[in-house]
């Protein structure tokens, strides 16, 4: 059976794959494609190519050559065979999942009313000793890929810089969304993910996070549906652009570089999906664009419980996990962005510094752990038809994360999701005591500083080591 982690907000991979739609009185399959060019370039008459067999784009990146095209799938070898195309395969869609949260309510907001319930913050900071040693400034700023941010809250306005964006285009994912209009200035959070990412790093208020003086800016890329790899690699650019120190992506999930099947659960007919070599490369393109523009990335590296280097541990869970769908896969699975080159990978820690029972791990893969929560009392309690006693005890208040919702409020969760963004808030206070550095200077610093070090076989769990802002700025 499934572990049902229902407050884990991390980000999973899926394949959107062969919909249907009528068209002339018949049904054509179409399909969303990821199209990735030889040159960090589009082609001006790629557009005009695809209309030719009926295509149409519908978005595109041009600081690292890559489009999404929606188009039947009769015509997919047309799409492949345009002049300039280096490889293409349908889109891989990334979804948040149905999540429960605990909810902590409304409190009157008095300095750091909520500050006793944020163990997690406590162990980053010393117990609040490292707030003497920097707290951050407005010079250094975090963006935040993720589901947007709450505008007003009173816990992170304060730190909120102008220049915050929407990537939803109008329609929202696939047409799906109505209520989505494409305004690059509705970064308002419909979800929580995004502004609970913004408390723990610069909460300041009734809670406090890492760096409480730190900017922060959003770069929304989710709304209440899917989203799609073109509109996160857009907002890493985009916030590569305007500047930003350090961008945190509480988000993960994997590409397939082999084949993919789908066997129609009706007829039994066996049809190839491809690879997602596309998106792959695309999101190391867009990674390797924001590291030369100096913002060092900061990603989750996943909440499915296993060893992200072992590929067959890796194919295996995703074979068992997209087989309701009727989905298999063949070749080698990546934990992306975790396993790219020059991102800093996070994993998550409970109360105690024990690694926590559902992030991803593997060695040379994890380069360092940070506080996320853990669910070892809420998988019990869970399975022992106790949850109703867990919650009127209020257990999750020993082993979630604390921090800012989407509606003023504030609810726990746990996940690699609420560890990365306080990597992310102590890699911007270097930055903030030592001066602008390039991203590969500031990972070197954070891994000799800003960790109580581990050795052997715990680096595969925890990297470098345990995360400790009061180290990093003593």
């Amino acid at each position: 059976m499934k572990k049902v982690f229902a407050v884990l907000l991390s980000v999973a991979l899926l394949l959107s794959f062969l919909p249907s739609v009528s068209a002339a009185g018949k049904d054509v399959q179409t399909e969303y494609y990821s199209v990735l060019f030889n040159k960090n370039s589009i082609p001006a008459s790629f557009a005009k190519e695809v209309s030719k067999f009926g295509g149409e784009v519908v978005y595109t990146v041009p600081e690292i050559g890559f489009a999404q095209v929606k188009a039947s799938t009769a015509s997919f070898s047309k799409l492949r065979g345009i002049t300039g195309v280096s490889v293409a395969n349908p889109s891989i869609s990334w979804n948040l999942p149905e999540s429960q949260r605990i909810n902590a309510g409304h409190v009157n907001p008095a300095d750091a009313a909520l500050w006793d319930l944020q163990w997690d913050i406590h162990r980053i900071t010393n117990d609040g000793a490292s707030y003497e040693l920097g707290t951050g400034s407005h010079d250094v700023v975090v963006g935040i890929v993720d589901t947007g941010i709450d505008r007003d809250h009173p816990d992170l306005v304060k730190n909120l810089l102008p220049g915050s964006k929407n990537f939803v285009p109008a329609g929202g994912f696939q047409g799906t969304e109505p209520a989505e209009t494409g305004d690059s200035a509705t970064f308002d959070d419909r979800h929580g993910h995004g502004s609970h990412v913004a408390g723990s790093i610069a909460g300041n208020g009734a809670m406090l996070g890492v760096a409480p003086d730190t900017g922060i800016r959003a770069y929304r890329v989710f709304g209440n549906s899917s989203a799609e790899s073109a509109w996160i690699y857009d907002a890493m650019i985009a916030a590569a652009n305007d500047g930003v120190d350090v961008i945190s992506m509480s988000l993960g999930g994997f590409d397939v570089i082999g084949q993919t099947f789908y066997v129609d659960p009706v007829t039994g007919k066996k049809e190839k999906l491809g690879n997602d070599v596309a998106d792959f490369i695309g999101y190391k393109r867009a990674v390797e664009y924001a590291t030369n523009k100096g913002a060092l990335v900061v990603v989750a590296a996943g909440n499915d419980g296993i060893n992200a280097t072992n590929k067959k541990e890796v194919m295996d869970f995703l074979n068992s996990e997209y087989a309701g769908d009727g989905l298999y896969f063949v070749g080698a699975g990546f934990e992306v962005p975790g396993t790219l080159p020059g991102v800093v990978t996070v994993s998550a820690t409970g109360p105690n510094d024990e690694f926590a029972s559902y992030s991803n791990y593997g060695p040379g893969f994890i380069d360092i752990a940070a506080v996320g929560g853990d669910a070892r009392l809420y998988d019990q309690y869970a399975a022992e038809g106790r949850f109703n006693e867990y919650l009127a005890k209020r257990l999750f208040e020993t082993e979630f994360n604390l921090s800012a919702s989407e509606d003023g409020g504030w609810y726990w969760s746990i996940g690699t999701s609420m560890a990365t963004p306080k990597v992310s808030a102590v890699a911007a206070l270097l930055i903030d005591k030592y001066g602008k550095m390039s991203p590969a200077k500031l990972q070197n610093l954070l891994y000799k500083k800003a960790v109580d070090p581990v050795k052997g076989s715990d680096k595969q769990f925890f990297g470098n080591g345990h995360l400790d802002t009061y180290d990093a700025l003593k």
